[in-house]
Parts: structure tokens; C-alpha cells; sequence
């Protein structure tokens, strides 16, 4: 470990760069590396400054476990460093924690490795179609679904067929809220052309959950003036979203009449055939064999995500690996329940809360999450904040998002606020109950 504590830039570049989470909980958190070298390396010098970091990240103090990435040599020649630029950060790279990423080092999202069944086929050929001629029929491409169904791996993909024939291409990833927070950085420094010359310059612009940029004035009037100059230059334009940009209710029209000019597809709940396929796939990729009446029984129980069948197969990994453990039902029974979530995606239930509160009221969704403060509408507000939070257990920052960007600290203000009222005004408790009958309709 260094000696102060910390570490070097070319040092972090090097060894942790491609480490990655395969599991965690309160108790433990597992990482793997692609090299045995790397793992021994960080074992021995950097165990302690790892667990530290990760105490202070999670707030708790798990344990700390290092294994080799599925597929990794159990031995590797000594790797050189690959060189850095002045500034200390690997050549045509992001650094570690960088808000945009250049996908020519992602390469682990391929159409070679995207299961597809019914609930993605269209989705699948679209994104085929782009990844074979960008910026032609298909401009936006603008793929929409609830999270951890794939959306993000297609997006991918296609960048890397791209990358695959032209590794010079500029192509540029983004979360939608990581594009405000640089926009923002950009005003208050001053340095708005900077911010332009970067995106408007891009061969391929992709951005993650775009529906973040709706309700914020000074975000949508930027990403209107740069798509319009990507797409006049004929550049690739790929978006994401948990919902369609019609029920982006605080989206400006004149950007959701350019998402509908190109190419919107969405990605469904993938059916039972589909998550068997992911798992044995899942599982062939991390050489473990697994009984099909144990995946049959997983399939059945996991219907909400890519991710939590992703996640299983890691645990089961993790557990061969650390403690050689078996892989068998009574093992699938107990670790399922660690991967369930409700069935319906939690912005769905978020949306119809919000659409029930305001039918209730007499407004309209788009009253609810705007700027709008007079009275009854910030009360009804405030109650929308309030079920959200009881039903969903959704975080403030969370919450926030769905309000428009509204942040942490107002969310939970308001909530308190709404919790004062409830105590003196019991009636609002049947309020409530209504509300509550409407939802499950």
C-alpha cells in the first residue's frame, strides 16, 4: 500500500481498471480480476486500502473476497502498463469514475452475446440494423423498457460493431444526469464551448435513461441545439428510456417530436423460454453445470429482470469458488428470495401513483411533477411523495428523478411535511385508502 494511504493514478489505472463486483451484501462484497497477477498483486498490497474504500462507500464493513474473472487463466505473463498521457490516464480511456466512457474498452456487451426471444426480437433487429448502417433509416434509434431488461446492451452492441470497423470512431456514452450535472459544471466554470466542442463533435452519441433530462429548461435546450447539429451532420444518435417519450409528461414537444422521427422500439419482461436460455447461457459462460430442474425452478421465480438472473448465476460462481460449495436446489431455494423483487417495475408504480393522486384531486400527472407551488397542488404533491416512498421504498435521490430532478433534500422535506398534516388531519388516512383501491385496479 502506499504509504499515504492512498494510491497513484497509474497505479489505480492499472490494477483496478477492470475489476469488477460480482456479488454483495452486508456481509461480504466479491470482486474479480482478469489475471492472476492482478489478484495477487491487490491481495498483498492493496487488501486494506479495498476494504477501507468499500467501508466507506457501502457504510457498513464487509469483508472483502478477490477471484479470477470467469474465463481468466489461473496464470498470466507479467502485463506492461499500458502507457499514460500527461495528464496520467491511459490513452483513448476514460479514467475510472469519468462520466463518459469510450465503448472500444467495453467489450462485454456484443450482439453475440444478447439473448433474443420474443419479449427483445424487435428491439435486437433494429439495433442490427443501426450497428450495419448508422445514421441512415434509424436516426434516433430510441429503445425503451423497464430497467435490467437488455436496453444498455444493445446500445453497446452496436457501438462496438461500430468500433470493430473504424476504432477511431469518436463515440461518446452518457447518462442523462450525468449530462446535466456537466452541463451545469460547465456554466457555473464558464466553459459552455468546451462542453458544445465534446458532443457536437461526436460521431456517435449514446445516452442512457434520457428521460432525466425532461423537466430541467436549461438541459433540454442544449440536447435540442446538439441533436440537431449531430443529426444534420448525419452522426448516430441512440437513447434509452424507461418509458416512451410520449409519457414523458415534462419533456418539451419539440424534442419528443425528434426522438418519434427515428426509430422507437421497446423491450418487454422476457417470457420463460427466454430466461431459460439467458441462465444456461449465463451459466456456460462461468463453466458451471447446473441441473435444468434447478434453472427451471429460477426461471419460474425470477421474472423481473436480466439482472437477477445475471446476479444468481454470480452467486453460485462465487460460492463454488469460495467455498466450493454445491450447486443444487436447496441452494437455488435459499438464495432466490435474495433476488425477488415485485413483479411490476417500480417506475410503473410510481406513474400510477402520481396518476391516481391527481385523478383523485381533479389535476392532471403533469401538475404533479412540475414547477407549479400553489396549494392544493403542492398538498397533492406532497401525497405522491409520501405513497411513492411508503409503497415503492424508493430513495429520496430516486423520488427526486421522478419529480423532475427535484433534489434529495426537497423530497424529503416534503414528505416530513406531508407526515405533520397526516398527524393532525386523521381523516386524510381514508384519503389514502382510496387512493390505495385505485392503484391495485
Amino acid at each position: 500500500m502506499e504509504a499515504s494511504g492512498q494510491i497513484s493514478r497509474t497505479a489505480l489505472d492499472f490494477w483496478f481498471r477492470d475489476c469488477k463486483i460480482e456479488f454483495i451484501d452486508d456481509e461480504v462484497v466479491v470482486y474479480s480480476v482478469d489475471s492472476e497477477t492482478k489478484r495477487a498483486n491487490i491481495q498483498s498490497r492493496y487488501l486494506e486500502l479495498l476494504t477501507a474504500c468499500t467501508a466507506s462507500v457501502t457504510g457498513g464493513s464487509p469483508s472483502v473476497e478477490l477471484i479470477l474473472e470467469s474465463g481468466a487463466p489461473k496464470t498470466d505473463a507479467q502485463t506492461p502498463v499500458r502507457p499514460q498521457t500527461a495528464e496520467g490516464s491511459s490513452p483513448s480511456r476514460s479514467a475510472p469514475g469519468s462520466e463518459e466512457k469510450k465503448l472500444n474498452y467495453n467489450r462485454d456487451y456484443t450482439f453475440d452475446n444478447f439473448i433474443v426471444g420474443n419479449s427483445n426480437r424487435f428491439a435486437h433487429a433494429a439495433a442490427l440494423s443501426v450497428a450495419n448502417t448508422p445514421a441512415s433509416e434509424y436516426n434516433p434509434l430510441f429503445i425503451y423498457g423497464p430497467s435490467g431488461l437488455g436496453k444498455t446492451h444493445l446500445m453497446y452492441a452496436i457501438v462496438n460493431s461500430l468500433l470493430s470497423r473504424d476504432p477511431d470512431m469518436n463515440a461518446i456514452y452518457i447518462n442523462g444526469e450525468d449530462f446535466t450535472n456537466q452541463l451545469i459544471n460547465s456554466i457555473q466554470m464558464k466553459t459552455n464551448d468546451a462542453f458544445r466542442e465534446k458532443y457536437r463533435k461526436a460521431d456517435v452519441l449514446l445516452i442512457d435513461d434520457i428521460q432525466f433530462i425532461a423537466g430541467k429548461d436549461s438541459t433540454q435546450e442544449e440536447f435540442f441545439h446538439t441533436f440537431n447539429a449531430l443529426y444534420a451532420d448525419h452522426k448516430q444518435i441512440i437513447l434509452t428510456s424507461d418509458r416512451p417519450p410520449r409519457d414523458m409528461l415534462t419533456l418539451e414537444d419539440r424534442i419528443r417530436t425528434r426522438f418519434e422521427q427515428g426509430l422507437i422500439v421497446d423491450i418487454q419482461l422476457p417470457d420463460y423460454e427466454l430466461r431459460m436460455a439467458i441462465l444456461r447461457n449465463k451459466a456456460a459462460a462461468v463453466r458451471l453445470t447446473i441441473d435444468d430442474e434447478v434453472l427451471a425452478y429460477i426461471a419460474d421465480q425470477l421474472r423481473s429482470n436480466i439482472r437477477q438472473l445475471e446476479g444468481i448465476i454470480k452467486r453460485f460462481s462465487a460460492t463454488q469458488q469460495l467455498s466450493g460449495g454445491k450447486i443444487d436446489m436447496a441452494l437455488a431455494r435459499s438464495l432466490v428470495p435474495m433476488f425477488q423483487q415485485e413483479e411490476e417495475p417500480v417506475n410503473e408504480t410510481a406513474d400510477r401513483i402520481i396518476a391516481a393522486v391527481a385523478r383523485h384531486f381533479g389535476f392532471t400527472p403533469a401538475d404533479l411533477v412540475g414547477e407549479r407551488r400553489i396549494g392544493p397542488i403542492q398538498n397533492a404533491r406532497n401525497l405522491s411523495m409520501y405513497m411513492i416512498r411508503q409503497i415503492t421504498d424508493l430513495s429520496y435521490p430516486n423520488i427526486g428523478k421522478i419529480f423532475g430532478g427535484r433534489d434529495h433534500s426537497t423530497i424529503r422535506s416534503n414528505i416530513a411535511s406531508f407526515e405533520r398534516t397526516l398527524k393532525k388531519s386523521p381523516f386524510l388516512e381514508s384519503e389514502i385508502a382510496e387512493i390505495r383501491r385505485e392503484i391495485r385496479r
